[in-house]
Parts: C-alpha cells; structure tokens; sequence
C-alpha cells in the first residue's frame, strides 16, 4: 500500500448552495420531542423558525448525522442534537462527544444542543437477551427543548454559543449523563461500561480546558491515521492514495480529516469522497449527502500544503453503481447529462435521474466541487 500523505491547509470561510435537500417537515416548538422527531425538520416557534438535526450517537461514523445535517443546510438558523455520551451497554459501544465535532460545527455555524439519554431498555434482539445491552434509548426530552428555547431566542453566532456551552455546561452534563445511565443500569440489571475512565476524562476537562481539547484532538488524528490506513470494503478505491488532512481556520479550530482518497493529476491534487453501489445504480441518498456535506468544508479551503509547499487540487464526489454505462463528470452541458441519462434509461430509476439533476444544479451552484458518476467495475 502506498505511503499516507499528511496535508495541511486553511479555510477563510465557508459558502455553499446545497441542492439534494429533503422537503423538512414542521413542527411547533410546544409538540416536539426529539425522542419522536423526525431525523431533521423545522422547528417553528412564535414568528421564526429553526431548522433541526439530531444525533443516535456522538460519533460521527454511526447512522449518517452529516447527511441529516445537510438537509438543514440551506436555513437561516440551524441547530443539532447531539447526545454527549451513548454507552450501549457493556457488551456494546461507548461513544463520547470529540472537541473535533464542536469544530465542525463551529466552522459551519450550527449551534450544538447537548442532550443525554435517561432511559433505555434491555436489549431482547436475538442473541442478544443474554448480553449487557441497551435498546430503546430516550433523551432528555425537557433538557434538550430548554437549550433549543434559548437558542431560539440567542442573538450571537453558532460559534460563541457553543464556546459558552461547552466551557460553562459541558462537565455538568456529562455528569448528569453518567448518573442517568447508573440508574438505567440499576433499574434494567444491564452492566454499563466502567466510569472510572469517564471520570478521568472530566477531570481533565476540570484542570485544564486546553487540556481537553489536545486529548480530543489527538483522539481526532489518531482516528484520522487509523481510517488513513483502512481500506473500507464498499469504497471503490482504484484512483488514488489515503491521507490525512489537518486543517485551520482564522477561528483557530482545527480539524483532523480523512477525504476517502487524494488523486495525483498534473493539474495537482485532486481531493475526492467515494460512494459505492453493489446492487443499484446510485448510491443511498444519505450516503451521497454524507459525501456532500464533507465537500462543504474541502471545497472551502483556500489553501493546501504538503511537506511546507503549496499545490494545486481539486474537490470531487465520486459516485460509482451497478451496471451505469459511459460517465458523466458535473458540471456538464444539459444535453451531455440528458445522454448520459439516455444510455442509462433502462439502468436508472426515475427517482435515481432526478438525483442526478440535482447532482447537476449542485456542482453548477459551488463553483469548486466536480462530481463524477459511472459504473463499480
């Protein structure tokens, strides 16, 4: 395997037209409940509205929270629910809340709520009713509509709210997280994970608050170098290399990424999310939005180096599925995309095309992404 490239780069600001948004469905801020919620939706309170995301779990590899938050994208004030900890159970994963998402969410003005869970059942799946596993797990419904009522009436950006949140907030909820889930165990007789090492955590967060964002941070590039070096099964990977990025912003965050491969060209680098379908023409729509949103933040960057020197790249999506005859690389002409369509009449669903038009619109509204669609083989 090719060696690992390590990138470093900076990003100004962020602009971006999403264009495979879902229809969000509406809610009155007095009916919602993020235990009954939709994935992502309008939150509609007096004479203004929010747009809404939520979390199963705070790490960001587990059921697609960045396709949900892509859905938010295009509203004037968007917030997402994320739960500070999920332990599953002894038997099953521990997830805590990295300083890294905080940075995304920053970069991308998302106002974070934190949530936690304070009940959850005993897993009865097959094979499972003999292990120490949950089921069911329900937030916190009247903390986390507290934090969304003041964000509904917060004034300053995503960016200071959180700031706040975390350093005045952040240890308190976590303990409170940790409490809810001992008496989820005591009432369920389903073992938990040793809080001893949840304990130590906080007490960095305590001493020193650059303390915890160095452990996450690490924590971030570590998983960056470990997702580097791993060749995922339903990743098409022929074109390129891995890498890790680590990118700043004038906010001073940083963020350690893992673009799914980097393309040497002449033209320089080409930065590149790949999406794969084994039965269908086209990925899963939550997949391709998940790939989209990570484009948001690359093709916002203004500048990338490798090993101390500038070069050139380039931001592109690629889509690759079952039996699609020819390619088509977006931004094209109509009628080069209607015959692409054409050649794959029979290949694509209707709905599939439709994707593909708005795929279309997308790569012609953020003028630094390409997206390219052919087949798996």
């Amino acid at each position: 395997m090719s060696s690992i490239l390590h990138f470093t780069g900076f990003i100004r600001g962020v602009k971006y037209r999403a264009c495979l948004t879902e229809n969000l469905p509406k809610v009155s801020f007095l009916d919602f409940n993020p235990n009954n919620s939709s994935a992502s939706g309008i939150i509609q309170a007096d004479d203004m509205e929010v747009a809404y995301s939520k979390w199963v779990s705070p790490k960001r590899t587990r059921s697609y929270p960045f396709a949900r938050i892509y859905n938010t994208y295009n509203s004037a004030k968007i917030l997402t629910i994320i739960p500070v900890i999920k332990d599953e159970g002894k038997d099953g994963d521990l997830d805590k809340l990295q300083y890294s998402t905080i940075s995304w969410m920053n970069l991308l003005n998302i106002y974070i709520v934190l949530g936690y869970y304070e009940d959850a059942e005993k897993s009865q799946k097959k094979n499972q009713s003999s292990k120490d596993k949950f089921t069911n797990q329900k937030f916190n419904s009247k903390f986390v509509k507290s934090q969304i009522q003041e964000i509904i009436e917060y004034k300053q950006s995503a960016l200071h709210w959180n700031k706040n949140l975390f350093e005045e907030r952040f240890v308190d909820i976590f303990r409170q997280a940790l409490d809810a889930y001992a008496a989820i165990s005591a009432r369920t007789n389903v073992q938990i994970h040793s809080h001893v090492g949840m304990e130590r955590y906080l007490q960095a967060i305590i001493e020193d608050f650059e303390e915890f964002k160095n452990l996450s941070l690490k924590g971030s590039q570590g998983a960056s170098k470990r997702e580097a070096a791993t060749s995922h099964q339903l990743e098409y990977l022929i074109d390129g290399m891995k890498a890790t990025f680590c990118i700043e912003n004038y906010l001073g965050g940083t963020y350690y990424l893992t673009p799914d491969e980097i393309c040497h060209t002449e033209e320089g680098y080409i930065i590149q999310e790949s999406k794969n379908s084994t039965r269908k023409a086209l990925p899963d729509l939550s997949d391709i939005q998940d790939g989209l949103f990570k484009l948001i933040l690359y093709s916002n960057i203004d500048s990338l180096q490798l090993n101390d020197h500038q070069v050139d790249f380039s931001v592109r999506l690629k889509l690759t599925g079952n039996n699609v005859r020819d390619q088509v690389i977006l931004p094209c002409s109509l009628e080069e995309l209607n015959e692409f369509l054409r050649i794959n009449e029979a290949i694509f669903s209707e709905r599939e095309s439709g994707i593909v038009k708005k795929l279309l619109l997308e790569s012609q509204r953020n003028e630094n992404i390409k997206i390219e669609i052919r087949a798996n083989h």
